[in-house]
């Protein structure tokens, strides 16, 4: 977004299709210049075309008002859900053995996510 010099958006926001247009955003912000309220709204139409309309201070709040029944979801939601769910991207196996002789596998993530992937179990040799 621009208004008095580039800076990235502080929130995201992905809005219903209309019957013209898709691929709908909102992105929302402060201008580290001014420090006014920042607000992009981003559509494509059926016809390949990209409309933006970019909006600062009180005009920036009222097309923030005029979408805001048509939010879906923010991309922080997404993304905070995607790690907090199942392992996700890269993952990694750790192999536990309990004393009783059952080995478990489970496939980690580097957020912390685990999940049980396999259970083996050993027979004691006579």
């Amino acid at each position: 977004m621009r208004h008095c010099c580039q800076f990235k958006a502080d929130a995201v926001y992905c809005l219903e299709d209309t019957s013209l247009c898709s691929s709908r955003t909102l992105a929302v912000g402060f201008c580290p210049v001014c420090n006014k309220p920042v607000a992009e709204l981003t559509e494509y139409n059926f016809a390949g075309g990209m409309n933006k309309i970019s909006a600062a201070g009180v005009s920036a709040q009222a097309l923030m008002q005029s979408v805001n029944s048509q939010i879906k979801h923010s991309l922080k939601e997404v993304n905070l859900y995607k790690t907090k769910s199942k392992p996700f991207g890269w993952r990694f196996g750790i192999n536990k053995e309990s004393k009783n002789g059952v080995i478990r596998q489970y496939a980690c993530d580097f957020y912390g996510n685990k999940e049980e992937v396999k259970k083996i179990i050993k027979r004691k040799q006579i």
